[in-house]
């Protein structure tokens, strides 16, 4: 079936074409329902469309999820031609809202399939973009949720019960949502959603506390409906449950309930409407004074502009609102009342829209004839004269500046604190539930930290409550700078604060926010001009570690800070004593580090490179240790990758860089023999510094011949801005320094790689002489890298050679240098020199 209509086009009707979405899901008719199902649920969307060609042929819904066989697994194997709905009902374009609304109450239908000339897939349009495009507000805002709840409650199941037996009671009941029950207590929703969802994660065997969806989110019977509508668009569901003044739940409210109540409203002023228009066909003198009169009596403001935007007719209103006469303003042009405040681009989307779908509607900025700007709610309506070719848009717009005060008053008040901005309890609340929500679905975890600033109590008893709600302010601006976009920092009360981290990939996250807060608040508080110093203790919980619920976080994270206070404040803690140690010891490494190098505590060992030809050292690889005066000797698997976390790999690798050719050059002072020095460089050490420069000014302060140092890279330096590096490379083989390629094999090794790299020598990995000999695998490979390096000009370095046994395969195979235990361990400078002085 196809719906249009031979019909005028007067100005007030809206097209659906503004409410048409166009990015439509859709399928072939062969497509198994699982794939079907998977497509609805990535995209987020209530139906798909069955399609031949560009022509729709089917529609399969949420609604159409109990009709499927849970019980069959082979289900949702059929193809959606066997269960789509083939009647489609078809609109075109000129198609009105008001007409929309009437076709969908008429049909008892959720969707209209909407199709060009040629009867193809335009898009697709459901009941809530009808009504959702209509001023609805005033509606809504008057009626309370207990006028339009059922009298009968939804039907409810047991947690332990199967998705098959949950869908059999919603068929018989003919509801779209099935309340969860645990011993009488309502603990979660299965709705057609969840269905759709189900079906394509392929978990249609499973118990509903498994699937569902929780908690159940519960209203007062009170609320306004505009308010409920608010409240699911916000948390981005589609149920609320409803309790009654003794807070007993009473019912369930769905999007489609308060779509219910517009539609009754409407179709009540469709009527009157469809009335008047056949009226208007008549066309009388009397009827062109009344529509007029009405013009003229508009509340709204109403004008008239030709195509180059010039006034030719106003109402009333438009006087009261803007401030311009009639005089003024006919003949001006209409950018008399622009206000500046929108740039070129936004204009061009709006008469883009206007030329294509012959209207725009939105909220925009203008300036009243005193100067005043406000916000208005704008409908601009291509307009073609019958009579002649001319084209006129009418703009009718209402002055919003007392709306938008109310809803922004209304918001402050409801979700932030009244002091300090920040978000409030409630609001606090409702992000963490959904994040709670998002962590579950996603297997995440998140990270409830609970700060109380210490001695706050004495600032306030000593200099006021005016002084303690200024350090309040402070510290709120402080602490949003600490964390993250998307994480939530909040006021509980008094000096009670709570962040939430979301999303966490590790718990390092955890305690690096935590150090941030520390570092924020070590500076002084300047109040009145006076300095304030403050510290707080901090306490986290970790989902789903320390607790599932919210409840249950926030307890434990208080817990946790009131630990960190008893142990001396100015802390951190986490509730759980496992992870609180390992976060406490790498929380001190990153405090020391950032102090290690300038507290002399970072020393370097050597392992000498012997040569296979004659046995003799000919060359010394300079390796980073940490001895710290409190935790002692720190491995360094454990503190490099620290050092490159907090970005201080490039200082410390300059330091690297300075010592070992100062060492080098001592050695020959004492009449040593010269031998070459390897450095080991950091890919963030390429990225953070300028390594030619640093270079050139080790070789020029130490006085250290260049041919004497050598740096070894790793594959992983030259993966990111690999022309870059190679052209630093380049330059540095040009002033004598030599380049080795650290640990080949264990990354992303190539031939064009290394054809590409200005390298000297490859350095294969230790792991590769496990099992050396005996283990054929590593005998292969080994002796390809040889091969391939000796014939691409490379020499070649072994690392951990531990027997006699690798040293001669490594010989038989014409290896030109190791390094191991089997040789030498790393040894400080002045070990190394007495090496040196034996041979």
């Amino acid at each position: 079936m196809r719906a249009t209509a031979e019909r005028a086009e007067p100005h007030s009707r809206k097209s659906i074409i503004h409410a048409v979405e166009q990015q439509v899901v859709t399928c072939e008719a062969e497509l198994p329902l699982l794939e079907a199902t998977q497509r609805m649920h990535s995209r987020h969307c209530s139906s798909i469309v069955v399609v031949e060609g560009k022509k729709p042929v089917g529609i399969w819904t949420e609604a159409d999820t109990l009709k499927i066989d849970y019980s069959a697994p082979d289900a949702v194997l059929r193809p959606i031609r066997e269960l789509m709905t083939p009647s489609l009902y078809t609109v075109d374009c000129s198609l009105t809202l008001d007409e929309a609304a009437l076709e969908f109450k008429s049909r008892g239908i959720r969707h209209l399939v909407v199709v060009d000339d040629q009867g193809e897939l335009f898009g697709i349009l459901s009941q809530s973009d009808v009504v959702t495009r209509q001023d609805a507000e005033y509606f809504l805002n008057m009626t309370e949720i207990d006028s339009v709840l059922s009298g009968s409650m939804p039907p409810q199941m047991e947690r332990h019960h199967v998705l098959a037996d949950a869908v059999a009671l919603m068929r018989e009941h003919r509801t779209d949502s099935l309340i969860v029950i645990d011993q009488q207590e309502p603990i979660g929703l299965v709705t057609e959603r969840d269905l759709v969802r189900l079906i394509a994660q392929g978990r249609m065997q499973s118990k509903l506390e498994e699937v569902m969806s929780s908690p159940l989110i519960n209203v007062p019977c009170g609320m306004s409906l505009l308010a409920a509508r608010a409240l699911m668009e916000r948390r981005q569901i589609r149920h609320l449950g409803v309790e009654s003044r003794d807070g007993k739940l009473r019912g369930l409210i769905s999007f489609a309930d308060i779509l219910a109540n517009i539609e009754h409203t409407y179709v009540r002023r469709l009527r009157d409407a469809l009335a008047s228009r056949a009226a208007d066909l008549q066309a009388t003198e009397q009827s062109l004074h009344m529509a007029q009169a009405l013009i003229e009596a508009s509340m709204d403001g109403i004008m008239v502009t030709d195509e180059a935007g010039i006034i030719q007719s106003i109402n009333p209103a438009f006087t009261i609102l803007t401030g311009y006469s009639e005089a003024e303003a006919l003949g001006q042009s209409a950018s008399l009342i622009s206000s500046g405040r929108h740039d070129s681009y936004f204009y061009t989307r709006m008469w883009e829209d206007i030329s294509v779908k012959g209207a725009w509607q939105g909220e925009i900025w203008n300036k009243r004839k005193n100067g005043e700007i406000y916000p208005e709610w704008l409908t601009i309506t291509r307009v073609r004269e019958s009579h002649s070719s001319r084209t006129l848009y009418a703009g009718i717009f209402s002055d919003i500046t007392e709306r938008k005060k109310s809803e922004q008053l209304i918001e402050s008040l409801a979700y932030y604190d009244p002091l300090t901005r920040l978000p409030n309890r409630q609001l606090l609340m409702d992000r963490l539930e959904v994040a709670l929500a998002s962590a579950h679905r996603e297997g995440a975890q998140l990270a409830v930290m609970f700060l109380d600033l210490d001695n706050f109590k004495r600032i306030n008893d000593s200099m006021g409550h005016s002084v303690g709600d200024k350090v309040l302010c402070i510290v709120a601006e402080r602490l949003q700078a600490c964390i993250r976009e998307g994480d939530t920092v909040a006021r509980l009360g008094g000096d009670e604060l709570v962040i939430l981290l979301t999303e966490l990939d590790d718990l390092d996250e955890v305690h690096r926010t935590a150090q941030r807060v520390f570092d924020a608040l070590q500076d002084s508080l300047n109040i009145d001009g006076m300095p304030l110093y403050i510290s707080t203790s901090i306490g986290s919980a970790i989902y789903p570690v320390d607790g599932t619920d919210s409840e249950a976080l926030l307890k434990n994270a208080d817990t946790a800070m009131y630990r960190a206070k008893h142990a001396g404040r100015n802390g951190f803690r986490l509730y759980s004593a496992e992870m609180n140690d390992k976060s406490m010891h790498r929380l001190a490494l990153e405090n020391r580090l950032r102090t290690a190098l300038h507290n002399d505590e970072l020393l370097l060992e050597y392992q000498p490179k012997y040569s296979l030809l004659d046995g003799k050292i000919v060359g010394l690889e300079a390796l980073l240790r940490w001895q710290d005066r409190e935790l002692g000797r720190i491995p360094p698997d454990e503190f490099i990758p620290l050092a490159e976390e907090l970005g201080l790999i490039g200082e410390i690798g300059a330091w690297v860089l300075h010592s070992a050719a100062t060492q080098a050059c001592r050695w020959q002072a004492q009449g040593l023999p010269a031998v070459q020095v390897s450095v080991n460089v950091s890919p963030q050490q390429l990225r953070q510094r300028d390594l030619e420069t640093d270079v050139r000014y080790v070789l020029k302060s130490t006085g250290l011949v260049a041919e004497l140092l050598d740096l070894e890279i790793t594959e992983s330096c030259v993966i990111e801005e690999l022309d870059k590096v190679i052209d630093c490379l380049h330059r540095l083989r040009g002033i004598g320094v030599s380049i080795s390629l650290d640990d080949f094999g264990t990354g992303f090794s190539s031939l064009s790689l290394l054809t590409r790299l200005p390298i000297d020598r490859l350095k294969i990995d230790r792991s590769f002489m496990t099992g050396i000999p005996g283990n054929p695998d590593n005998e292969t490979l080994v002796s390809t890298i040889l091969l391939m390096a000796h014939n691409l000009g490379f020499e070649v370095v072994a690392e951990g050679v531990e027997t006699a046994a690798q040293r001669d395969f490594l010989t038989q195979h014409h290896c030109n240098q190791v390094q191991g235990y089997f040789y030498s361990r790393p040894l400080p400078a002045t070990d190394i020199a007495r090496l040196l002085a034996a041979e």
